[in-house]
């Protein structure tokens, strides 16, 4: 039916170019035959599910649930856990020095 919409001004201007209103025609048989395949599909065709719910029972049947069980390596407490000190990590060796380094020997 959109597509009729789109060719209607098309063929309209056709039609004034050859002074008969036949290039109209097609139009009107695109907008007849997509305004009856919806009319069958209304009245023949079951409710579709929407995609939402599709997608949910995809997920719910192939796992057996519908939500992720708890990790089990994962502590839940971190009070007590003890803090990274990031300052007194080393520093990694720079490429450019080893590189340096490497060519002042040759």
């Amino acid at each position: 039916m959109f597509a009729s919409a789109v060719m209607f001004p098309v063929f309209l201007g056709l039609s004034f170019l050859v002074d008969e209103p036949v290039p109209l025609l097609l139009p009107l048989i695109v907008f007849i035959v997509g305004l009856s395949i919806m009319l069958y599909s209304r009245i023949f065709e079951e409710a579709a599910v929407p995609s939402h719910e599709v997608q949910q029972m995809k997920l719910g049947t192939a796992f057996g649930t519908t939500a992720l069980p708890a990790a089990p390596n994962l502590p839940t407490n971190r009070v007590n856990a003890q803090k990274v000190r990031t300052s007194e990590l080393a520093q990694p060796a720079s490429v450019t020095e080893q590189t340096t380094r490497l060519l002042d020997k040759d």
